[in-house]
């Protein structure tokens, strides 16, 4: 499997960094915090060593580390209701947190901010039943590179995997789609949404490759009965996997035609050539909920203790987002860098610095654009949700008994 070694967030503390763009995701992380809190009440306590939990594609982790406090501090309850089941003490373990991403992702700056919580963090000891069992906000830390698609931890000795917007990336791009000589060669796009139903299906049959890789590997990695917390983007229709979002959103979403036109404004002015454009694809599916569960069901080394349907979630709340739209200047500088902050690398990585520059000013004078036509109507305001994704969150439980070819 070819790793996408490139793929990762904007490193750093500048202007487009993930560290100042998550703001969005950050918003849509503290209404996942219930799931959360549920997902561990289902772990199946160690009887000894360290408690484990993996946290696959966390960037440069302010985000991860926000929500794995989170997770760390719903842990003590955790040991309180298997100590009261029990009639006794039950004393917590040491924790261990592995932080995974890709090579390429920027872990000085998440050792560094996780330095920086360990000097602010306040010495809180918790006791279950009057048993002094240590700080319950912190956690040993450890960095893992590597494409979470592959093994990447010993067997059998994560008792929590968390993977938040992270599995609709594909590891690779299919051959097919950038071999001009190829009927599928997605010609006039740079990504598969609202295009040809049968290179969608190409960019389906990969990413269901990526999810089976990725189910096998947590499934050794997993202690039995140990618990898999993933959400990621999603979409409502099954059928066609060209409908990454719904047909009538497609002009409102940060990669919609906004996108696809800053494309074009660079092959109109020379920038770059078509075939530079067309060989260009975004590693990018969106999985139905249908995808997941037979996927799951494969593997068949899972539970499913939650699967629901695809939700749509507002990453920025309501009311900013009208505030925002007024403004349409500072509107699009906002939606361009968040969207640089995401994707920027590995456009940069295809077509280097420079040209990558002119794509986000084009990029940014189309949203401008776009704003500017909505301040006249309120009504178009309220329905423009650029910052609306659909989402799929699933919790998983390991079998304790399975197959060998999941070990």
């Amino acid at each position: 499997m070819e790793e996408a070694k490139f793929i990762s967030m904007v490193g750093g503390d500048g202007e487009f960094s993930y560290q100042r763009m998550g703001v969005l995701q950050a918003h849509a992380n503290r209404r996942l915090q219930p799931l959360m809190a549920e997902a561990v009440k289902h772990i199946r306590l160690p009887e000894q060593g360290p408690l484990h939990i993996a946290d696959f594609g966390c960037s440069t982790g302010r985000n991860s580390i926000s929500y794995m406090n989170f997770i760390v501090k719903c842990i003590p309850d955790r040991y309180v209701e298997a100590g009261e089941n029990n009639g006794h003490v039950t004393c917590m373990p040491e924790m261990l947190v592995s932080f995974n991403d890709l090579p390429g992702n920027d872990f000085n700056t998440l050792i560094q901010l996780l330095e920086s919580e360990a000097k602010n963090a306040k010495d809180l000891a918790t006791s279950i039943n009057g048993a002094d069992v240590g700080r319950a906000s912190s956690y040993f830390s450890a960095m893992v590179g590597g494409s979470f698609y592959n093994r990447l931890l010993p067997k059998e000795t994560i008792h929590l995997a968390i993977s938040i917007f992270c599995l609709h990336w594909m590891s690779q791009i299919p051959g097919t789609v950038t071999d001009k000589s190829s009927p599928l060669y997605n010609k006039g796009r740079s990504w598969i949404l609202g295009g040809n139903p049968t290179i969608a299906r190409e960019f389906a049959q990969q990413s269901m490759l990526d999810l089976d890789n990725f189910l096998d590997s947590r499934a050794a990695e997993m202690v039995p009965g140990g618990i898999v917390f993933a959400s990621f983007v999603s979409r409502h229709d099954a059928a066609n996997p060209e409908n990454q979002v719904n047909a009538e959103r497609q002009h409102r979403l940060s990669l919609g035609p906004d996108f696809e036109n800053a494309w074009n404004d660079l092959i109109d002015d020379g920038v770059i050539t078509t075939e530079t454009r067309d060989t260009f694809n975004l590693r990018i599916y969106c999985r139905s909920k249908e995808e997941v569960e037979a996927a799951i069901i494969e593997c068949g080394a899972f539970d499913i203790q939650y699967l629901q349907s695809p939700v749509d979630d507002n990453l920025c709340p309501e009311d900013e987002l009208m505030h925002m739209l007024q403004f349409p200047k500072s509107f699009a500088t906002f939606v361009s860098a968040w969207v640089r902050a995401i994707f920027g690398p590995t456009i940069e990585a295809y077509m280097g610095r420079h040209n990558t520059d002119e794509f986000f000013i084009r990029y940014q004078r189309h949203i401008t654009a776009r704003a500017t036509s909505l301040l006249s109507d309120c009504k178009a305001q309220q329905e423009y949700k650029i910052f609306r994704l659909t989402l799929l969150h699933v919790v998983l439980k390991r079998k304790v008994f399975s197959t060998s070819s999941n070990q």
